[in-house]
């Protein structure tokens, strides 16, 4: 079946006409929970969130999912305007403290947006698993064999179905090669994206510097100045 022929599209699209943003939305979520191929309802849920509810972050990863999946058409062109512009709402949302710049608020948008990308993409594998199970329950095999298979799917979706989304997500994959770590010490500006392009090269670990350093991190944004980290090789 098309995507545009689902009952909960279509029915998204009467709800649009009629002034119904919010339950227009959900039915356009529930499209996209069924089917891992639903750019326009994507992208019809990126605009909501950015120009009803008022969620940029909710509204840059719907749009993303839209571009992925369908890069050549004029209305990606048009996705990506509509990202520059939530990224500057979600900046302009934020208290003046404790970021002190605008660079440090995109980069805390960079991590909930990875936040975002790895909780939607674990809800598509449950989604999976929850059908492979249903097939099986149906196939007429006895309880026991059907508990066996359970976990069996829940550790070959983990390992062969998640494709990250990004730089950042993909470094929650990561661990370090040897176990060894160096030292380094924060100074005046420092972030964790900023922390890892400087010891990596690349800002998408920041993850590994945080994990290796929750005895002092209670969050990604509590750094202090002369704080010394541990840096996993």
């Amino acid at each position: 079946m098309n995507e545009t022929d689902e009952k909960h599209f279509q029915r998204g699209q009467r709800l649009l006409r009629e002034g119904r943003q919010g339950e227009a939305l959900s039915a356009f979520l529930k499209v996209i929970e069924k089917r891992p191929d639903a750019p326009e309802s994507h992208l019809e849920a990126g605009i909501l969130y950015q120009q009803h509810i008022g969620d940029p972050v909710a509204s840059i990863y719907h749009l993303r999912r839209y571009i992925e999946l369908e890069p050549a058409t004029p209305e990606a062109e048009k996705a990506k305007q509509m990202i520059e512009s939530a990224r500057k709402d979600f900046a302009r949302q934020l208290p003046g403290q404790p970021y002190d710049s605008a660079m440090d608020r995109l980069d805390l948008l960079e991590m909930l947006e990875a936040v975002r990308e790895e909780n939607q993409d674990l809800k598509r594998q449950l989604a999976t698993l929850r059908q492979s199970v249903a097939s099986q329950a149906g196939s007429g095999q006895d309880a026991a064999s059907r508990v066996a298979y359970s976990p069996s799917q829940r550790s070959g979706s983990t390992t062969t179905q998640r494709t990250p989304t990004n730089t950042a997500t993909n470094s929650t994959q990561r661990s370090p090669a040897n176990g060894t770590t160096r030292q380094y010490t924060v100074v005046t500006g420092d972030t964790l994206t900023r922390i890892s392009t400087k010891v990596y090269g690349e800002s998408g670990r920041w993850q590994d510097i945080f994990q290796a350093n929750r005895d002092l991190l209670p969050n990604p944004n509590a750094l202090q100045v002369g704080q010394n980290l541990k840096i996993p090789e």
